[in-house]
């Protein structure tokens, strides 16, 4: 049984209001009623998983819509991301990067890895002043729990940047910030691609004046021409907006053109 059932049959029957044989049969009817809401749940969820996975979304991405089928928006968000931590975490050990067959994959974050790799660094010597400094037991067992969970959580973000590339082919250019962010446009949408600098953006992703910007830090080194402007959502429940410009960062750009033009003359 779960333990807030336990606490109330227990009040209940210390109450008066049941003896120890109804309280059993409530709990036991309870329990049953619960379980079939969490299988009714966990059916939709996988449900929508799978009708997500054939329809050519990643996994990421699938498991985001499987989650928001049973769980409130901001809610299921959360979620998503833990999960997607440690989902980025397994396939980075097992060398199994999120990118479906038939798809080339964009590598970006070079700049920002050296950075997180020193955190992750400095990481013992945070735990280490935390049991040298701090007098108090309770304390320095709750500072070291965050201590590992966030150094878990950097290593996680590192797994995502690279299991979870951009990646271009099957008739989309699929853009991605770990497992936080993913914009696809058609290719049929996009007129051409070149090298192009530009910096000072703030967010990981956000559109201006039509200009849809995906930067690693504050810079972008590669801009998409579309054709027309076509609506794009910046994030998950967010009303579309229309853009004729996508700006990307990538760790080789001439690979990137490449892989793009290459694709825009086999369409």
């Amino acid at each position: 049984m779960t333990p807030v059932v336990v606490v109330a049959e227990v009040g209940l029957v210390w109450g008066g209001v049941f003896d120890v044989g109804q309280a059993v049969v409530v709990g036991v009817v309870v329990e049953a009623l619960l379980a079939a809401v969490v299988v009714t749940q966990l059916v939709v969820a996988s449900r929508a998983y799978a009708a997500s996975r054939r329809g050519g979304t990643d996994g990421q991405e699938a498991l985001n819509r499987a989650l928001a089928a049973v769980l409130p928006g901001p809610v299921a968000k959360a979620v998503g991301m833990e999960f997607g931590l440690f989902r980025a975490l397994w396939r980075w050990v097992r060398r199994r990067p999120d990118v479906p067959e038939g798809r080339v994959p964009l590598a970006y974050g070079a700049e920002i890895r050296p950075l997180m790799w020193a955190l992750v660094c400095l990481a013992p010597l945070e735990i280490g002043a935390v049991e040298v400094l701090l007098p108090w037991h309770v304390a320095r067992i709750v500072l070291l729990v965050l201590s590992v969970y966030g150094t878990l959580w950097l290593i996680g973000f590192l797994a995502a940047l690279s299991v979870r590339p951009h990646m271009v082919g099957d008739g989309e250019l699929v853009l991605r910030f770990a497992h936080f962010v993913r914009v696809a446009v058609p290719l049929d949408c996009v007129e051409s691609v070149r090298r192009s600098h530009h910096s000072g953006y703030r967010r990981a992703v956000q559109i201006d004046d039509g200009v849809l910007a995906m930067p690693l830090g504050d810079t972008t080194n590669l801009s998409v021409i579309l054709r027309e402007p076509h609506p794009i959502a910046p994030k998950p429940g967010k009303p579309p907006q229309e853009v004729h410009e996508i700006r990307f960062a990538a760790d080789d750009p001439h690979h990137a053109i490449r892989a793009l033009t290459a694709h825009l003359s086999a369409g």
